[in-house]
């Protein structure tokens, strides 16, 4: 039987354990993680477990103003509950909320939070068989230079989602509504087909909102960033052995002149949704990253 709202945060000041009030089931390992890294004792609960609300984040901002009215009989409870959602297009459309009780993310989603400086190098000495010690700052920004030069399709696809909610009437070819098989899957070279003869008019569209292609962490759907980013590192990961020497650090086995034991060649089999699960693990938290979300957490609950 579920709660209602007021029953809900009662029980959670009853236990002394706050709550946070997230989108969906999703969200939920990736805010426990956090929690649990930084010994927050809170519990994490989707807002389609509350009687009365469903899934997604207009019903977490509902939620968190129904409580404003609980706080005006206790004000103990506001220590007890607040809501955290996904920054989406809400920039642009200027339609984000500002609520006390409310973190509203600095990215488009909380996916993209889980691809940093840090998770990357740990990705690498997962793939390759190379020691963490040979990953350096100047391999990392290789990658990310590279990645940036093959970025083009899933900025464009992000600038026509945006666009489209934007602009309602729009007729747009991506929406934010696909999944990830769009941008990295088989039909990406279909969709850039349509989204192609578009780029100058999305150029424009950006330069009236401000936006650059620095900028594709605010615009782009999470799990398509998530996805584009594993997918890029999948196929990196075997190429690497072959810049050995030449653009990343050489190991001993080629100085050696035992090439075919690189340590840069890959270590495993693993396929894009296998790395993309290993991101969503509390080792691969990256806990600068997520900072201001745990200091959220402390400052605004009883925990």
């Amino acid at each position: 039987m579920q709660n209602d709202l007021e029953e809900t945060v009662i029980a959670a000041f009853m236990c002394n354990q706050p709550i946070i009030i997230v989108e969906g089931q999703d969200d939920i390992k990736f805010y426990d993680n956090i929690a649990t890294l930084n010994n927050i004792n809170v519990d994490v609960c989707a807002i389609e477990t509350v009687a009365g609300y469903t899934e997604g984040c207009e019903q977490v901002c509902d939620a968190m103003t129904e409580v404003q009215n609980l706080f005006v009989n206790d004000i103990r409870l506001k220590r007890y509950v607040v809501g955290i959602i996904d920054r989406d297009s809400r920039l642009y459309l200027n339609t984000l909320p500002v609520k006390d009780n409310l973190l509203v993310l600095k990215y488009y989603s909380y996916e993209t939070h889980l691809i940093t400086d840090k998770t990357i190098k740990k990705l690498i000495e997962q793939l390759t068989m190379v020691p963490g010690s040979m990953i350096t700052q100047d391999v990392v920004d290789y990658l990310k230079q590279e990645f940036d030069s093959k970025a083009d399709v899933l900025y464009y696809f992000s600038l026509e989602a945006l666009k489209k909610m934007c602009e309602p009437s729009y007729q747009s070819d991506i929406t934010y509504g696909v999944d990830g098989g769009a941008v990295i899957g088989g039909s990406k070279n279909y969709k850039w087909g349509l989204i192609e003869p578009k780029v100058d008019d999305l150029d424009q569209f950006a330069l009236s909102h401000n936006i650059s292609k620095n900028e594709l962490k605010y615009i782009a759907k999470g799990k398509w960033f998530l996805s584009y980013w594993c997918e890029f590192l999948y196929k990196e990961s075997k190429e690497l052995k072959l810049l050995c020497g030449i653009k990343i650090p050489k190991c001993k086995y080629c100085e050696a002149g035992q090439n075919e034991k690189c340590l840069w060649r890959p270590s495993s089999s693993f396929q894009v949704p296998i790395i993309e699960s290993l991101l969503y693990t509390t080792q691969f938290i990256d806990k600068d990253e997520v900072k201001y979300i745990s200091d959220f957490m402390i400052e605004s609950l009883a925990c």
